[in-house]
């Protein structure tokens, strides 16, 4: 497993996140381990959403453009 080391935190937002990790009765650590999980996967949905959005937005068309190729060769 791979280690991070996180450093000039705001002593602030340590705090914080340690109150936030006893109430969920873990390690500040593992609140660290839990955050960093959810963003990637949060960054991996929004990815798979915008491209699903893209795959129907740019969806084939019921148009079929061969009429059209030929009027512009015909030119």
């Amino acid at each position: 497993m791979a280690q991070v080391l996180v450093r000039d935190l705001d002593d602030r937002i340590v705090a914080r996140l340690k109150v936030m990790a006893k109430a969920q009765n873990i390690s500040l650590e593992q609140k660290f381990r839990d955050m960093a999980a959810r963003e990637a996967m949060d960054v991996e949905a929004r990815f798979e959403e915008a491209s699903r959005r893209s795959r129907e937005q740019t969806r084939g068309s019921s148009l079929d453009s061969t009429a059209l190729i030929r009027e512009d060769r015909d030119r």
